[in-house]
């Protein structure tokens, strides 16, 4: 059923939204027209019956509620047709919103308006039918408790219809943003939480004390009436008997000299012709006699007055010359001072408002404070943190505090593990590295340790030779002159070979050092460029490619830093440009060395595989490597690293399917590096 709703919301989202909003209308509608007649004491058999189309004029109250249902409906799809204007397509928008800058703006604009919808559907089914309510008692006047009472009811109903709008739009627009999935202008649209748990809550309080005291109300009003009631029958009943009242002139007499309980108490009489005769020259409204003459006898003599109105009477039956009569008593049961009952309903909504309030406030900051930490612990996630949140009450909120120093211990812990992995990972990835190196000069070492030897061994015949000769008169001095010329060309040879293998052993030891140390310098383009040869030569050598060093500038221009971990990310460029040729022969690896007025500026080149778009959106950000099991994904995320962090520099690359790739490497000149 819920995918059932959420596929519905995708591709229906405008009629599902107005069908939803017609449906909670429609609850709103059916709850008023229930309670709206028990709250406003209405006069039993008064609407939807022909009392109610004669006193209406043909506009029973279920058509009333009709054409509320029609406007308040027809208000909300044009609010929604406005207001959703861009809510098409919803299952593909996020892709679109990639590929498009207009259908981004509209992704944004979606994501707004589910955000801001809710607020304001509520505020508009609260604010507008209150105003519009309030403006039109003022401007006519009403000023009765009834009308008060209206009044009252009215504002409770917009409250009522703005709370289950806004649930029912939360629940639907949470579901369209939980399909769009972005985040990205979440700042733009953010609605503090106090105001949102208000918006359910007071509005519900507020409904459930008015509806008590008008409820409550309406039944004392019931009471009061049964004792009134009560109390003028029997009185009248007990009078006409002990006078013995026979006429209508002495009835007429009696009624005029009535003792009633309230100075606002009226009494009339209906004559054998179903007419009123008024006695106290006090008018009576036509709603009250209209009801009287025809539907009192029906509600056990009780007669109403007009709907929601404080004003009830009985109906008397007397036996006068044969004929049946029926004294009216008109009473009124206020009970009290209406400004007094406003005066204390406002006070009791004033107080619950302030105490929901303080709990909504008291819930949105133990949520912040948690917030706060998660955004610290997110600030040092190198480092996490230490400190813990106090423990201030035994609820769930106590449960979600507990729950954050148990992550935040458990992250800490992360932190440490992954610290001492990803050391021993980059020891490893090192070591592999090194091995290989090595593996590849020891390779390199054969053939000046071949050539030392051959040396070796003709000096060791030269020197033979040069001491035989010593006492031999046939020797001569020019013989002399090459034999040690001879033992010059092996000693210059030697020294070259050793020259080399001193080198070799330089780079060896500096790569071999650790990562984290560091050992800084000055040292030159030309330096960086011999040494990146030396160590590469032999898997360049080996994968039968061609390594091209340029150096485009002055090859003194000097850089300070550590040039061991420097050498290091170039040679991993470098191995990737080969792993990139798939094994192609031939083919060219180009090294560039450039500098201009504010940078060095390194390039690898290579016209090998490329990267596809997946690749590249990982590269640098995490470990990730298209080596399979040959690779760790260290190399680069290492490389990043390194210049970020020990030369203030920074790597970016530029890289095309079957084409290439060319990574740059960006070192700002005369800066100390971190």
């Amino acid at each position: 059923m819920k995918k059932f709703i959420s596929d519905l919301l995708q591709k229906n989202v405008k009629l599902y939204t107005v069908l939803a909003y017609g449906a909670v209308a429609l609850l709103g509608i059916c709850i008023a027209y229930y309670f709206l007649p028990i709250l406003l004491n209405y006069a039993p058999n008064s609407i939807n019956t022909e009392f109610d189309k004669e006193f209406s004029s043909g506009f029973t109250y279920f058509m009333q509620f009709c054409l509320i249902y029609v406007v308040i409906a027809g208000t909300e799809t044009i609010w929604l047709i406005v207001n959703m204007k861009d809510f098409y397509g919803l299952d593909t928008l996020v892709e679109d919103a990639k590929k498009s800058p207009k259908e981004n703006e509209r992704l944004i604009r979606v994501i707004k308006k589910c955000m801001k919808m809710p607020t304001n559907s509520f505020l508009l089914l609260i604010v507008l039918p209150s105003s519009i309510v309030t403006i039109a008692f003022i401007f006519l006047k009403f000023t009765s408790f009834a009308d008060m009472k209206v009044l009252l009811v009215v504002l409770t109903l917009s409250m009522l219809a703005g709370t289950l709008t806004y649930i029912a739009s939360k629940n639907i627009f949470k579901t369209i943003l939980t399909n769009l999935n972005n985040t990205k202008i979440y700042g733009d649209t953010r609605i503090s939480l106090t105001p949102s748990i208000m918006f359910q809550i007071v509005p519900v309080a507020i409904i459930c004390i008015l509806y008590t005291f008008l409820l409550s109300y309406s039944s004392s009003l019931e009471d009061k009436s049964s004792v009134l009631q009560k109390h003028y029958i029997t009185t009248i009943a007990e009078d006409i008997e002990e006078r013995n009242i026979s006429s209508i002139d002495e009835l007429m007499n009696y009624l005029n000299r009535l003792h009633f309980i309230s100075d606002n108490d009226k009494a009339f009489l209906i004559d054998e012709n179903g007419e009123f005769i008024n006695f106290s020259n006090k008018t009576v409204s036509p709603f009250f006699r209209q009801y009287a003459l025809t539907l009192a006898k029906k509600n056990n003599n009780r007669v109403y007055d007009y709907y929601g109105s404080e004003t009830q009477g009985t109906l008397i039956p007397v036996e006068i010359d044969g004929n049946t009569l029926y004294i009216v008593i008109q009473y009124d049961l206020m009970n009290s001072n209406p400004n007094d009952i406003f005066f204390n309903i406002l006070i009791l909504l004033l107080l619950s408002t302030t105490v929901i309030f303080n709990f909504a406030s008291s819930i949105s900051k133990d949520i912040s404070i948690v917030t706060a930490s998660i955004h610290d612990l997110i600030e040092h996630k190198e480092d996490g943190i230490t400190r813990k949140l106090s423990v201030t009450s035994s609820d769930e909120l106590g449960d979600l505090l507990m729950a954050f120093n148990q992550v935040q211990e458990l992250t800490q812990e992360n932190i440490t593990e992954i610290k001492n992995s990803e050391q021993s990972l980059m020891e490893k990835e090192r070591l592999a590295s090194l091995g290989e190196m090595i593996g590849g000069i020891a390779h390199n070492m054969k053939t000046p340790i071949m050539s030392i030897a051959g040396a070796a061994e003709g000096m060791t015949e030269l020197i033979a030779e040069y001491r035989a000769s010593i006492d031999n008169p046939q020797v001569t001095a020019e013989d002399h002159k090459e034999i040690s010329q001879d033992m010059l060309d092996w000693v210059s040879k030697i020294k070259t070979h050793t020259s080399y293998m001193s080198d070799i052993i330089t780079a060896v030891k500096g790569q071999a050092s650790q990562l984290s140390a560091s050992d800084y310098e000055n040292f030159t383009l030309y330096d960086l460029s011999k040494q990146v040869e030396i160590l590469i030569k032999h898997e360049i050598k080996k994968a039968l490619l061609v390594l091209k060093i340029d150096i485009k500038c002055d090859p003194s221009v000097t850089l300070h830093g550590d040039i061991n971990n420097l050498i290091q990310v170039i040679n991993n460029l470098i191995s990737n440009s080969i792993y990139a040729y798939n094994g192609q022969p031939d083919k060219v690896i180009k090294f560039t060395l450039d500098s201009d007025d504010e940078n060095i500026i390194l390039q690898v080149i290579d016209e090998g595989c490329g990267m596809s778009k997946e690749v590249q959106d990982k590269l640098f950000k995490q470990m990730y490597t298209t080596k399979g099991k040959n690779g760790t994904g260290l190399g680069l995320y290492m490389s990043y690293s390194t210049i970020k962090g020990k030369f203030n520099g920074n790597i970016t690359f530029e890289s095309e399917v079957d084409k290439g790739t060319t990574f740059t490497i960006t070192i700002p000149r005369n800066v100390e590096n971190a």
